[in-house]
């Protein structure tokens, strides 16, 4: 009897701790975001274009940024980079992936092999919680790029499938997760990752994009509630003590 009200109890405790979580879950918050970006001057050989027009609060250190760099200057035709993002508030939906910036490589063979970087693309991704800001971060991602001779057989990896696949490889990348807490007071984690390859290929840290083709990669950010330390911690003396009832249980 002893055991069986133990485990009862336990059994409610940890229901209404579940219900309790489910019933907190359910009143979540409403978040948007907005995401500013652009390349900075740095290539020698890349000429930039589409000067974007940020309010000033909203720049990098290092200004102007551009939405696109083109490659080999002085000749035609060129190779370019070009970055969109999301600079009018937007809803983020809680727990899907979600893009918020759109890096397109318009890969043209172009007379010279031209091999660059390090490059920075700047972005800024601000989350807010209704009228509140909740996370402001402005890590930028750097990359080299790699023209390869447009001549069969190519160099393997060549996922593609193109003659040739050209590469850039990820020296930094600012898509560490960040935590952030909303206006009700709960934790929560912003998680970044590339998706949704058009025409590229990612092994490692490298992305191959293919021969005369556009190619897209998305930036995207998925937010998710981190659960509260004194629930996980009740949940899991719960459990722990259901499973300690229903050994003694099984002994008797």
């Amino acid at each position: 009897m002893e055991i069986k009200t133990l485990r009862t109890a336990l059994a409610v405790g940890v229901l209404a701790l579940a219900s309790a979580y489910a019933t907190h879950a359910s009143a979540a918050p409403s978040f948007t975001f907005t995401e500013y970006g652009g390349f900075e001057d740095m290539v020698a050989v890349a000429d930039y274009s589409d000067p974007l027009a940020y309010d000033a609060n909203l720049t990098p250190a290092v200004t102007p940024v551009y939405g696109t760099m083109s490659w080999v200057t002085g000749q035609t035709p060129q190779s370019s980079l070009v970055l969109s993002t999301v600079t009018a508030p937007t809803v983020l939906p809680i727990g899907i992936w979600t893009t918020i910036s759109t890096l397109t490589h318009n890969n043209i063979v172009i007379p010279t092999a031209a091999n660059w970087g390090p490059q920075d693309v700047w972005g800024r991704f601000i989350l807010a919680d209704g009228a509140t800001e909740v996370l402001d971060s402005d890590d930028p991602i750097t990359i080299s790029f790699t023209e390869t001779p447009n001549d069969a057989p190519c160099a393997l990896p060549n996922p593609n499938g193109s003659t040739c696949d050209d590469y850039f490889t990820f020296l930094a990348v600012g898509l560490n997760s960040l935590p952030f807490t909303a206006n009700d007071g709960t934790s929560w984690l912003a998680e970044f990752r590339f998706g949704d390859l058009l025409n590229a290929t990612q092994i490692g840290e490298t992305i191959y994009t293919a021969e005369l083709e556009s190619s897209q990669l998305n930036v995207q950010v998925r937010v998710s509630q981190v659960p509260e330390p004194a629930t996980l911690s009740l949940l899991g003396l719960g459990l722990l003590g259901l499973g300690f009832a229903k050994r003694r249980q099984l002994k008797g």
